[in-house]
Order: C-alpha cells, then sequence, then structure tokens
C-alpha cells in the first residue's frame, strides 16, 4: 500500500464511498468504543468506518482514482471481500456489516504501516475471517506459518512466489492484519490498558464524532510520522536582513503542527463534486496548543477574499473578535516554545532599528484579521508572488505609523526618508505611496508559521489594508487587481465553491489546488513528486480547498471542504481579469503603445459597440461608443510618420482613425460614398508610411483610400459581379504586387492600379472564408468552395483541385504548415467539429466539441514547425487549442467565448500570455507555459 498524502486521502474516500453504498441496507453502526483499544497509541491517525463493502459505480471522484490506477490494490481488495461474502454460503452475510479501523502504525525510522481492526468477539466470527483469508489467500498459492507471541498466535502468509507477505492475529476478541508483524506486536503488547482510551483528548473528540459515518482521527502528538513520508527534507535557503541563513525546511516546519492541538476528529461525507470533512479538535493551553491562542474569541467575518486578488492560490487568515486577549495568549504561546530565545533577540533588533516597540505598534493597527497568501505560484515556487495582509483600524494611522517608523530607521541609518519611498502610478489621477520595509523577517516573527512564507520588503495601503509583499512588482499587482475590482471574492468559481462555508472564522485556510500547483516542487519529498506527475490529470481536478476553524464556548469546530471538478476548465491560471460589462464582440488583439514599447495593450469591441483600450495590467484606458459593430481587423498606422502609432478600423458606414486616448485624428471619420461589405485593410508597399485602404462596398465597388483617408484616383478597378465580404489583401510574389480580392463565384487577382494581373482559369462558388497565401512548394492562394473543396489558385491562374471530405456550406477553413513539415495542412471547422488534414486528403485528427463553432479557427505560432489550432465553443463559454497531433494543449479547456490572442503582454514575461473574453462580460489574461 503506498504510504503518501495523495493515496491516504483516496482511502478515506473510499471508505467514505464504501459506507454510503451500503446504507442502503439500513443497518445501523453502533459506534463500540471497544475497537479504539486496538488502535497503536503512537499511531498519528486511524480511519473508522462500517463497511468491507464494494467500491459504489457512478461516483466521480471513485471513479476518476479508478481510471487514474489510484489506490487500486485497496479497490479490488474491498470488491473481492465484498464479492466472496456474497458468493460463498460457508460465509456469514453480516460480515459485510462489521464496523473496522483503519490504522496508521510506525515502524522503523517514521515508516507508515496500515493496519486493519475489526471485532471478532466469537469463535463463529472467527472461523468466518479465517475462512475468508483463506479464500483470498488460497494455500496453493500461499504459505501459511504460525509463530507465538506471548499468549497470542501471529500468522504469517506468505506468496509462493516471493513478494510482501500479510500477518494477521486474533487477540481479545480483535482481529488484527497488517503488512508488518511488529505493528501487530505493538497492539498486543498495549492490550493490558486502555489504550487511546485513557486519553481525554481523544475521549472529547471521539464522544463527539457522528454514529453513522465514516470518522477520521489524527493524533497531532504523532502526526509528525504522517508527515515525515510526503514532505521534503531539502532546503531553501534565504539570506535575512541581519546576514543570517533562514533554512525553510517543509518538513521540519511542518513539526510544529503536533503543538497545534492534542487529537482531532472529523466525519466525513462525500458527493459527486465535493468532499466534506466537519468535527473537534481538543486543545489546552496548559499544553501550549496553539489552538488555545483563540480561547474565547468570537467567529469573525473574515474578509480575505475581498482584500485578495483572484489569482490567489493560497491564503491562511487569523480572525479574532477581542484582539488585545488574542495577541496577549500568542505572546505566551511563543514564550513556552522552542524558539523563544531567537524571537525575542529578533525583535528587540527591530525595535532597536525602529527605535520603538514594534509588536506593540501593530498590535494597536490591526483590526480583526491578519493575512497570508500567495498568487499563482511559478513552476519555479522561488519566484512566487507572497502577501502579508493588515486589515487595520484606520489606514491614516497606519500609515502615519509606518512612517514615523520609517523616519526613525532612516536618521539612525543616515539615509533620507525618500529613499524608503516611491510611486505606483496606475494612470494620471490614481497614484500609490510603495514603502520600502527593511525587517522583511517580521511578519513571520511576530505572527509565526505560517506567516514566515513571507518576505516582507515592501508595503503599502489599499483602503484600510496594509499590504506588505516580496517583491515591488508584487505590490503594483495588488494595487492594480485592487483597483480595478478584481478580488477573490468576484471569482465566479470561487462563489460557488464558497456557497458551502461559513463566512465567519478565527482561522481560514483555502487553496486553489491548480492555482498552487507549482508549489508541489518545494514541499513533497521526490517519491511523492514522480507520482504526483503520474498522477497530475487526476490531482488537478481536485479543485479548491477550505478548512475553516471556530472558536465557540471554548470547543475548536473544523470544517474542510474540498471540490472535485468533473470539468477540469481554467488549469491555465488568469494572471487578472477584468469586468468589461458586455460580452466582447472582436477578438482581442495586442497593439504596441509607443509610450512604453515593452508593454503592449490590449483593444477590442464589445457588444454594446463600445471600443475599448485595456493597458497590460488589466486597467482600462479608454471606452469609445461606436455606432454599430466593427467590421475589421485594428491596424496600426504612423499617421504623422513620427514614431506615435493611431488606431484604423471601419464600421459599416465609416472609416475611423484614433489616436491612443481615443480621440479622433484629423478629419476622420471618412464616411464611405457605400456602406462596406468588408473590414478594411491597409497596405504599406514600401515600408515608408505611405499607406493604402482597400475596402469594399454594397455597390459592389472596391475602394482604394491613401493614408489621409482619400479617394486614390489612380485605382482603375471597376466593379465585382457580387458583394465582396472578406478583406481585400495585398501579397508580393517574386517581386510583383498582387491585390487579390473575391465574391461569390469570381477570384481577381489584380496590380497596385486595378488591372488584371492574373485571370484564373477556373470559377466556382466561394466559400465565406478569407483567401490564404500558401509559400509550401509553389506560391498559391488557397480557397475553398461551398462544399469544402479545396483549390490551388497559382499565380499564372492555373489551378489544381485537392480531394478532401464534404462540409456544409457554412464551414470554416483555413491552411498553414502545422508540424513544419513544408506541406500544407487543411484546417476545418464545421459544426461542432475541427477536422485537420494535410493536402491529399490524409486526415490528421478530428475532434468533436459540444456546441457548433462560431468562428473561423486561429492558428497560433508557439516555435519554429510547430503551430497550433484554436478554436471557440461560445455557447459553452470554452475555448480550445489543439497541438498538430489532435491533442489539447495542457491546460486546456479553457473559459472563454471570444476569439483569442496569444502573445507576450510585456517583454519581461516569462510565459505566453493568452487574452480572451468570458461570459458575463469579463476580460481574462491567461498565463500559459
Amino acid at each position: 500500500m503506498k504510504r503518501n498524502l495523495i493515496i491516504v486521502l483516496f482511502l478515506v474516500v473510499a471508505a467514505a464511498a464504501g459506507y454510503y453504498w451500503f446504507a442502503g441496507e439500513n443497518t445501523p453502526f453502533s459506534k463500540d468504543n471497544a475497537l479504539y483499544k486496538a488502535v497503536p497509541v503512537s499511531a498519528p491517525l486511524f480511519i473508522e468506518f462500517n463497511s468491507m463493502g464494494a467500491i459504489p459505480s457512478g461516483n466521480l471522484v471513485i471513479n476518476e482514482m479508478q481510471e487514474a490506477g489510484i489506490a487500486n490494490s485497496w479497490f479490488e481488495f474491498l470488491q473481492k471481500s465484498d464479492s466472496l461474502i456474497q458468493i460463498t454460503e460457508d460465509l456469514p452475510g453480516n460480515l459485510r456489516n462489521n464496523p473496522f479501523i483503519l490504522a496508521f502504525g510506525i515502524s522503523g525510522r517514521n515508516e507508515l504501516v496500515p493496519l486493519i481492526t475489526t471485532k471478532a468477539e466469537s469463535q463463529n466470527k472467527q472461523l468466518a475471517y479465517e475462512l475468508l483469508i483463506q479464500k483470498l489467500y488460497p494455500s496453493g498459492s500461499f504459505s501459511y506459518t504460525e509463530k507465538e507471541y506471548g499468549k497470542h498466535t501471529i500468522t504469517e502468509i506468505a506468496p509462493a512466489g516471493g513478494g510482501e507477505s500479510l500477518f494477521y492475529s486474533f487477540a481479545n476478541g480483535f482481529l488484527l492484519v497488517s503488512s508488518k508483524s511488529i505493528v501487530i506486536e505493538q497492539v498486543l503488547r498495549q492490550m493490558s490498558t486502555r489504550g487511546i482510551l485513557k486519553n481525554p483528548y481523544f475521549t472529547e473528540v471521539s464522544r463527539t464524532t457522528a454514529n453513522t459515518g465514516i470518522s477520521i482521527f489524527l493524533n497531532h502528538a504523532w502526526i509528525n510520522s504522517f508527515l515525515a513520508n510526503i514532505l521534503t527534507r531539502s532546503a531553501t535557503s534565504l539570506t535575512d536582513e541581519f546576514g543570517a541563513i533562514r533554512r525553510n525546511q517543509p518538513a521540519v516546519k511542518a513539526e510544529k503542527f503536533r503543538d497545534f492541538a492534542s487529537w482531532s476528529g472529523l466525519d466525513l461525507r462525500l458527493g459527486n463534486n465535493q468532499i466534506n470533512f466537519s468535527g473537534l479538535s481538543a486543545a489546552d493551553d496548559s499544553l501550549n496548543h496553539f489552538l488555545a491562542v483563540f480561547n474565547n474569541q468570537q467567529p469573525v467575518r473574515f474578509r480575505a477574499e475581498d482584500l485578495l486578488p483572484q489569482n490567489t492560490s493560497f491564503f491562511c487568515s487569523y480572525a479574532f473578535s477581542g484582539k488585545n486577549a488574542f495577541f496577549e495568549r500568542l505572546e505566551n504561546y511563543f514564550a513556552h516554545s522552542g524558539n523563544y530565545y531567537h524571537r525575542e533577540e529578533r525583535m528587540k533588533r527591530f525595535d532597536q532599528g525602529f527605535r520603538g516597540n514594534v509588536r506593540t505598534i501593530f498590535q494597536e493597527l490591526v483590526k480583526d484579521e491578519v493575512i497570508v497568501a500567495a498568487t499563482t505560484i511559478p513552476v519555479n515556487p522561488e519566484n512566487k508572488t507572497v502577501y502579508f495582509i493588515v486589515h487595520t483600524e484606520s489606514r491614516a494611522t497606519a500609515e502615519e505609523q509606518l512612517k514615523r517608523l520609517l523616519n526613525n530607521y532612516a536618521v539612525r541609518n543616515g539615509l533620507e526618508p525618500g529613499q524608503l519611498v516611491s510611486e505606483y502610478s496606475m494612470n494620471n489621477e490614481v497614484r500609490f505611496p510603495v514603502y520600502r520595509f527593511p525587517f522583511p523577517s517580521f511578519p513571520g516573527l511576530w505572527m509565526g508559521s505560517p506567516f514566515a512564507m513571507v518576505d516582507a520588503r515592501f508595503v503599502s495601503f489599499y483602503n484600510n489594508a496594509m499590504v506588505f509583499s516580496n517583491s515591488e512588482q508584487g505590490i503594483h499587482e495588488y494595487l492594480r487587481n485592487m483597483s480595478i475590482g478584481n478580488t477573490l471574492s468576484k471569482d465566479t468559481r470561487y462563489q460557488r465553491f464558497r456557497q458551502s462555508s461559513s463566512n465567519r472564522a478565527n482561522i481560514h485556510v483555502f487553496a486553489d489546488v491548480n492555482k498552487a500547483y507549482g508549489f508541489r516542487n518545494e514541499l513533497f519529498t521526490p517519491g511523492i513528486l514522480r507520482q504526483m506527475e503520474d498522477k497530475e490529470e487526476s490531482i488537478r481536478k481536485f479543485g479548491m480547498m477550505s478548512w475553516q476553524v471556530q472558536c465557540d464556548k471554548g470547543a475548536f469546530t473544523n470544517s474542510m471542504i474540498i471540490d472535485f471538478l468533473s470539468d477540469n476548465a481554467n488549469n491555465a491560471q488568469t494572471t487578472w481579469q477584468t469586468v468589461i460589462g458586455s460580452n466582447i464582440a472582436t477578438k482581442p488583439q495586442l497593439v504596441v503603445n509607443h509610450h512604453d514599447p515593452a508593454n503592449r495593450e490590449i483593444i477590442f469591441q464589445d457588444e454594446q459597440h463600445n471600443l475599448h483600450l485595456v493597458s497590460q495590467s488589466g486597467l482600462s484606458r479608454w471606452i469609445l461608443p461606436l455606432s454599430g459593430p466593427v467590421l475589421s481587423e485594428i491596424h496600426q498606422v504612423d499617421y504623422y510618420k513620427n514614431g506615435r502609432l493611431q488606431y484604423l478600423f471601419n464600421t459599416k458606414e465609416k472609416l475611423y482613425l484614433i489616436d491612443r486616448n481615443g480621440n479622433n485624428v484629423a478629419h476622420f471619420p471618412v464616411t464611405f460614398q457605400s456602406p462596406a461589405t468588408n473590414g478594411v485593410n491597409v497596405f504599406d508597399y514600401h515600408n515608408n508610411r505611405d499607406y493604402r485602404y482597400f475596402v469594399a462596398g454594397e455597390n459592389n465597388r472596391v475602394y482604394a483610400y491613401d493614408g489621409t483617408g482619400k479617394i486614390v484616383t489612380g485605382w482603375k478597378f471597376d466593379k465585382t459581379e457580387s458583394t465582396v465580404t472578406t478583406p481585400v489583401q495585398h501579397f508580393r510574389v517574386d517581386g510583383k504586387d498582387f491585390i487579390i480580392f473575391k465574391d461569390k463565384s469570381k477570384i481577381y487577382i489584380q496590380d497596385r492600379q486595378g488591372e488584371t494581373r492574373v485571370s484564373v482559369s477556373e470559377q466556382f462558388s466561394n466559400s465565406k472564408n478569407p483567401l490564404v497565401l500558401n509559400l509550401n512548394g509553389t506560391p498559391k492562394i488557397v480557397a475553398t468552395d461551398t462544399g469544402g473543396k479545396v483549390y490551388y489558385i497559382f499565380f499564372d491562374g492555373k489551378t489544381e483541385e485537392k480531394k478532401t471530405a464534404r462540409f456544409s456550406e457554412n464551414h470554416f477553413f483555413t491552411v498553414d504548415d502545422l508540424d513544419g513539415n513544408d506541406i500544407p495542412d487543411f484546417i476545418f471547422a464545421d459544426g461542432n467539429e475541427v477536422t485537420v488534414m494535410d493536402e491529399n486528403g490524409k486526415k490528421l485528427f478530428s475532434q468533436k466539441l459540444d456546441r457548433p463553432i462560431g468562428h473561423q479557427p486561429n492558428i497560433y505560432t508557439f516555435a519554429t514547425g510547430l503551430k497550433k489550432v484554436g478554436v471557440i465553443d461560445a455557447a459553452s463559454n470554452r475555448i480550445y487549442l489543439f497541438n498538430p497531433n489532435g491533442k489539447l494543449h495542457q491546460g486546456f479547456p479553457l473559459y472563454g467565448n471570444s476569439e483569442f490572442t496569444i502573445g507576450k503582454l510585456s517583454d519581461s514575461s516569462t510565459g505566453l500570455n493568452l487574452i480572451v473574453g468570458s461570459e458575463g462580460g469579463k476580460l481574462y489574461n491567461y498565463t500559459l507555459n
């Protein structure tokens, strides 16, 4: 049996599932304390449940575990045992309903060994269990060896071909089964005592667990033995402000959990989409248990979700109704801990540096909550952004006190106070002071674990929140997110998740598994990491987790919820989300900010015909109402030829040119002579900013405008036979310029004056899709007819028909070389299906979506020879990105209902940004690997 956190969690789930599967038999589970005598006193945890029955079919959590091959040996054992009991006449059927305990004993250096205990008080029941064991392990394949241990007999069952043995013993009315004899021997030695029953804290929590259902018990004094199998002892190091090396070893840090409480008992409930734990923890301040710090505190409405950004991966909040009593007990807790003298020495150095009692000052500033949090964890968790937030009584008072402390520090160190402050400006109207905090280790020493994860180098304020971060960029991101209302509380998935939990607590711990997944490299042992890599897809379906502790009349109530995502959308995480107010109608485009070329901006139109410009940080720069939908791509031109760029686009009635501030340029907009039927395209033949704008009208004319918006007199083209609905295109092949467009039945290949340059030898009914230039092999234009047949149109006028499958008149089409083999690939989207084939008609892949595809597939270049296909299922609010082999890019599908752009918002970005609109009028910025 694998001994790691994931497997143990799934064993718990399996146990719960077994209970609910057999609850239909209406067999009451009578809580029998006698079973507790057979629990090893050093067991860090054990699970009490009522049935050895089969695992339920149809439960999404269980199905996911079985598909992933997780704990299969456990499932198979339970299923096989249950089947044998049902079909073997010699076995009494009530064996299926016997309660039992799964405990974990300790062998050697913290090796966890499973032990199953159930009652076998009668001779008949012992015989029944022996018969079941012989059926499970027939003598022809296994050898049985007995040994005496005191007054008892331990039987070893060994596979004939070698392998791990199983041991069992009957003693004092119990059946004990384990994979190691030493654990059974430990239980036999304690049989003459009451074992854990003599512990008053265990007795307290066991009385409160349900009489039916599944219960999990944690022995905090021994919990390190469990955690040592999971958490790494490898250390990351950081030099603190005094030049000392701070080592972070997760396994060592977790040892403090033994002082959290004495015992905890939790009842478990399992649904298709959630796992719920609830129960009590017993703590005593005379034993210096941390939970006792919250004695007599009332649960407080926590504000963490309103003070943290949407890309929060983890937070821990301490909330208290009486701060003086809380901090008095907290100081008493540290006074009796092993770290007391180191903490006091550091606090004195803080006081000396600031010339004030820092603890007292901060205790006076805080209102009722302190928070530590991290945003989405990157691949290298050392680069994570972490926040420490103090909910203050008054921002003005807190900022005044901070300035006083910093001024004292500056004077003491020969600095100007201005050297410790900078300004973050979101725009000309919104500015925030950002202070450099000289003692980054203060939050961890003041509040203890887990606040020690903060390296608080910078601090600022937003409303009454005093916010520290490990980087100046982290502070900037926080202020931007708060300013645009991008808080965790507004995340729709978080809102759904929070419906199952209370809004009041004294301790609240939250984690988003997918956003925090990068933290695994810093937390877990190599063995656990390997198993997580194998099971990553399944693990990521456990979405959000919440653990709340409430103090109520001296009792500490736990509530834990784990969310299961049967639909694993949104694995890639949003760096930010901005509420636009109306769904996005056009493809968001990354555009150059000529004032800051290293950082791009985003421009798009919403369904209310408003044009938006959004900064690279998600802040709206301006909104410009238009009279109708934008028909074209939004082009950037340098109208004044001075390096300052403007935006050119068209609606049905007008040609617009606006500057970066949203103002019309010169005499624009220009009203068309005939309403436009396609999007304007911009050509700069010689790259000298002498632009030409081409657009077609309802009168079947194709118009050419110069850079100032005037009709080009040298353009001689007359009329097309029918309406042109796709953009006019300019291709340069072998040094010649070709102006190309099409109507329903004809393709026009003209020169720069509008004269026919190439006559196409064959006519066909053109589809609605744009013409595509393909340079693989002989240069050619690629088009499809209304039935999806592909045509190559060469620049000598000859055509070649390519054999493909049949598609509907409404199909979408484009062509590109996806895998870099210099052979064109045809990409079709028709109905709800995406089909990719090579130029010879060989299907490369086909994928079906839930709903019809409403936009042309877009092609995204990730590397030389690697392009991917993006499609949108707008009705389901899902976007897809397919690799050349048809497999989805990791993390997809994602939430979104518009065409999307992939690129870099900033030159300093380590990953790619995906910008897309989503339901509810939101703009998402995802970060892709």
